[in-house]
């Protein structure tokens, strides 16, 4: 018996010391190559730089489940961006609107999937999350505040991604455009 007891102390021993010895340690950030989400942000550029035939052609890009389920929230703030973009190119007030909400209930579905596993999620070596969450703030502030009542939003997500203790390890393009967009806002509220 005293030699079971010797035996199972060394073995709870050697447990405590190599906890999950053999298992993989997650990693703290992986860069998920997604080659979809290049060619719909490749459409979802040419469209935002005013080529209307491009919008249609992101749209359909970004309604694809991507093949990495992580990136699920960051595909359906683009699909709600690209749904105001159709919006902004509508001729007829109603179809505007319906397109703006559309959008905006993409976007708000995509915020509220955001969880902390997003931050390890990097895209362009950029956490997904403040890549969702930098798409829905421009989208925000773009709209008519009038009739969409989004810039406080736009302005609260904007803050949020500047305090992130993420930002500093993202690419200077990423730093650059989050400015670009406050600097616009800061124009459209002069």
């Amino acid at each position: 018996m005293q030699i079971l007891l010797s035996h199972c102390r060394l073995w709870l021993l050697a447990l405590f010391m190599f906890p999950l010895a053999g298992f993989a340690a997650p990693t703290l950030a992986q860069n998920a190559a997604d080659p979809a989400f290049e060619a719909a942000l490749g459409h979802f550029n040419r469209a935002r730089q005013g080529e209307a035939d491009q919008i249609e052609a992101t749209i359909a890009a970004f309604q694809v489940a991507p093949a990495n389920p992580a990136l699920q929230p960051l595909y359906s703030a683009y699909l709600g961006s690209a749904h105001a973009l159709k919006a902004k190119a509508a001729w007829l007030p109603w179809n505007k609107m319906k397109l703006s909400e559309q959008g905006l209930d993409h976007i708000d579905l995509a915020l509220a999937a955001l969880r902390p596993e997003h931050d390890r999620v990097l895209v362009h070596n950029t956490p997904a999350s403040l890549m969702t969450r930098m798409a829905a703030a421009a989208t925000f502030v773009a709209l008519p505040d009038g009739l969409f009542h989004r810039r406080a939003g736009g302005k609260a997500l904007l803050a949020e991604i500047r305090r992130s203790p993420l930002l500093a390890e993202t690419p200077a393009g990423f730093r650059a455009e989050l400015s670009a967009i406050e600097a616009r806002l800061r124009e459209t509220e002069k």
